[in-house]
């Protein structure tokens, strides 16, 4: 189980405002990298006392979606956060520290992403 150091309640709403109105916005952020921020973004939220992963997964798939402007997509973040699950915690944990430094928590969510891509190739044809 991932240890996180969670925020006061009272600062949840307007914590989640901040969060929706970034998420929502157009700016100049590479869409996959605004995936990994937001996922990282919504854990440390924690507005909910069970879920927020599977929560923050759906959200960055909901990016990843966005980003690439298709109705199709034959991967998931969700399946190989899960598949990772243990790395995913240590790296999560690390990167919820007070220096606010993302770096690994980044590197870990492209490289993951790359696996799971991979992981689709392998399972599903190209026509």
């Amino acid at each position: 189980m991932c240890i996180t150091k969670r925020p006061k309640a009272g600062r949840v709403p307007q914590d989640m405002k901040a969060f929706l109105a970034w998420f929502n916005a157009q700016e100049d952020i590479d869409p996959v990298l605004k995936a990994g921020v937001a996922h990282l973004w919504f854990v440390a939220i924690h507005p909910f006392e069970d879920g927020n992963g599977r929560i923050a997964s759906a959200i960055a798939d909901m990016q990843l979606a966005r980003s690439e402007q298709s109705p199709q997509r034959f991967y998931g973040m969700s399946a190989q956060t899960r598949q990772e699950r243990k790395a995913y915690y240590k790296v999560l944990e690390a990167s919820q520290k007070d220096d606010l430094d993302i770096t690994e928590w980044l590197q870990w969510f492209l490289a993951c992403l790359g696996r799971a891509v991979d992981g689709a190739e392998r399972i599903s044809p190209v026509c």
